[in-house]
């Protein structure tokens, strides 16, 4: 059923634009806020125990209530309705769309806000360093509003994906005190860990390999978990795109895009072939 989910969730992602507001997370951001001032510590660690335990619990307990109810039927729509939520804040493909779109029309205004949705930073002004910084971000952010979701929601279901977003949503959140924010960050770090490399396989699998391979190799020692992360995911899809040929200044982002979809893609057809051989369900 993890495969079914995962396709309709994805179809639903990319089809239903307009009702991506409803995976707003606002309501998550308020909750933190309650819940660390009725947790008056300064353990980061009790603090994202304390934030994440209840709506994770409450995924878990639904998960587990569904999962032999009515053949399944109920705990399938449960899936993805929930995989679908994290998938995001926003379709990839549609905000790169919205980019490009900018770009070749000429309105610097609205190519600036869509880099800064997809660099979730102020973007740069300068076409040909806004032009690199969107690549690197969508190589990034594949894993992040994509990849990372397909992976945990496979490992332990939606209470997996639910988990995942929620943590990355807390890693990113302002005002938190300087413990909670950086235990969220570890934390976050580590459940992207695993995707990360995955991902970045099929950067390898499905672009230029000895490229991918010697970008990663070569990629600098980082001690930080989630700065690494970024590294490989980035250095090995750069490595990848070594040889994609350059018609315009914005084909670089059009080949990362390519790159993404294709590495997920390959890794969607791995698990219906796990799930045709009866390794998962």
């Amino acid at each position: 059923m993890a495969l079914i989910s995962i396709i309709i969730g994805l179809l639903f992602d990319r089809a239903f634009r307009h009702l991506h507001d409803l995976r707003d997370l606002s309501w998550f951001e308020y909750y933190t806020s309650a819940v660390t001032r009725l947790v008056r510590t300064s353990n980061g660690l009790v603090q994202t125990i304390a934030v994440l335990i209840i709506p994770v619990m409450v995924i878990a307990a639904i998960q587990y209530l569904l999962s032999d109810f009515l053949l399944g039927m109920l705990y399938l729509l449960f899936g993805i309705l929930v995989f679908a939520y994290c998938l995001g804040p926003a379709c990839l493909s549609s905000d790169i769309e919205y980019y490009l779109d900018a770009r070749r029309l000429g309105d610097d205004d609205e190519a600036l806000h869509y880099a800064g949705m997809l660099t979730e930073r102020a973007a740069s002004t300068a076409p040909d360093q806004q032009t690199n910084d969107v690549t690197r971000a969508i190589l990034y952010v594949a894993n992040e509003r994509i990849f990372a979701v397909i992976f945990w929601f496979v490992i332990i279901g939606p209470v997996g994906a639910i988990l995942y977003r929620l943590t990355t949503n807390l890693s990113k959140q302002e005002g938190l005190s300087d413990s909670l924010s950086a235990v969220a960050t570890l934390f976050q770090a580590v459940l992207t860990w695993a995707p990360a490399r995955m991902l970045a396989m099929g950067y390898a699998l499905t672009g230029h390999f000895d490229g991918a391979l010697q970008a990663y190799r070569n990629r600098p020692y980082e001690p930080d978990l989630a700065l690494e992360n970024y590294d490989v995911l980035v250095n090995t899809g750069m490595g990848a795109l070594r040889d994609h040929e350059a018609s315009d200044e914005i084909s670089s982002i059009i080949s990362a895009r390519n790159l993404v979809m294709r590495s997920i893609l390959i890794w969607i057809a791995v698990l219906a072939l796990l799930t045709l051989g009866g390794w998962l369900g």
